[in-house]
């Protein structure tokens, strides 16, 4: 995300999205209520219908939306519903409008207020450029790519290599070495990493290490792992070894997170379940909050949207950290306390 304008005490941003991640964030950042200002397009009918001699032609128009909903549904477009607050002449205030954000688009968003959660959740997304990873669990047969990203991990390719049993190392063009960096050749100058994580039996880090190009090795770390297929990912991520590549990763502070709650829950110093938090947290006695995305989804769904943000905002006010979970794997965890968690600074 690139930052265009930032004026929080007049409550307006102005941003440039260059990531898809970027749409994530977003998906959080833009609530009901907000005011969004952006271009988009309107079909206009040129000509007389009388005389058949009609044209259909699309016109840049400038809209500002009061949002009802908010929808990433693919992953490649955020879609952001809401009612026309200020438009062209033919856009009469009160319509119903949306606007398909993705890649390349720039928009401005006005809140009546940027709590620090939110005001968080924007510099991590401005930043975010550079907190990419690619992983690649291999063996001298097969290799699985993945992507981890704040989105989560997305599985990119499994490539195997013709090797004859007992051949460790090979001139071929066909080792898994060569096909290995092929496909890094591909996935590097789009994905832009700032690490790559080879995970490997032990024996074949030091052949996989000969092969690559001192720009890669600068960003490569290896981790030893005797499974090697995509199931394997989602575990590497709490491996000791990568806490300190995974410090700023979403998925690793989701994990983070749920350990916390796992740990604590076996202590009485956790409470789960919306009514019982409300209370708990005006009072200040929250010191963490996890939320899952199908939790908000729920809320803006069964209307009570309004009360999950000031249950959300005021363990804000409270120091509290909002840790919005978004990992399918997780979600199932907090959707099984209900949806939303809270750990206690003392014991009720």
């Amino acid at each position: 995300m690139i930052s265009l304008k930032k004026d929080f005490n007049q409550g307006v941003v102005s941003l440039k999205i260059n990531l898809l991640d970027d749409l994530w964030y977003l998906s959080h950042i833009i609530l009901p209520g907000d005011i969004i200002t952006s271009k988009t397009e309107r079909k206009i009918k040129i000509g007389d219908d009388s005389t058949g001699n009609v044209r259909i032609v699309r016109k840049t128009i400038v809209l500002s939306l009061r949002v009802e909903s908010v929808q990433l549904s693919d992953g490649q477009t955020l879609r952001v519903k809401g009612v026309v607050t200020k438009g062209p002449e033919d856009v009469p205030n009160g319509a119903y409008h949306s606007f398909g954000l993705t890649l390349n688009d720039s928009f401005t968003l006005f809140k009546s207020s940027w709590p620090k959660y939110l005001r968080t959740q924007l510099s991590d997304a401005i930043n975010n450029s550079s907190q990419n990873l690619l992983v690649v669990v291999f063996d001298r047969e097969q290799a699985f790519f993945s992507k981890v990203g704040q989105t989560g991990i997305v599985h990119l390719a499994n490539i195997k290599a013709n090797v004859q049993k007992k051949q460790y190392v090979s001139s071929s063009e066909n080792t898994i070495y060569s096909l290995i960096n092929s496909e890094l050749n591909k996935y590097v100058p789009q994905l832009k990493p700032s690490e790559i994580i080879f995970a490997s039996p032990s024996f074949w880090k030091s052949n996989m290490e000969k092969t690559l190009t001192s720009e890669i090795k600068k960003k490569s770390f290896f981790i030893t792992t005797n499974i090697v297929d995509f199931s394997i990912v989602s575990s590497l991520l709490s491996r000791p070894e990568l806490q300190s590549v995974l410090s700023k990763q979403r998925v690793a502070n989701e994990q983070k997170f749920v350990d916390l709650v796992l740990e604590k829950l076996s202590k009485d110093e956790v409470v789960y379940g919306f009514d019982e938090l409300k209370e708990l947290a005006i009072s200040g006695a929250i010191s963490a909050l996890g939320v899952t995305s199908s939790f908000i989804k729920k809320s803006q769904d069964e209307d009570f949207y309004d009360s999950l943000d000031q249950l959300i905002k005021s363990v804000d006010r409270t120091d509290g950290s909002i840790n919005i979970i978004q990992s399918p794997k997780l979600i199932k965890i907090i959707d099984g306390l209900g949806g939303v968690v809270g750990v206690l600074r003392w014991k009720q």
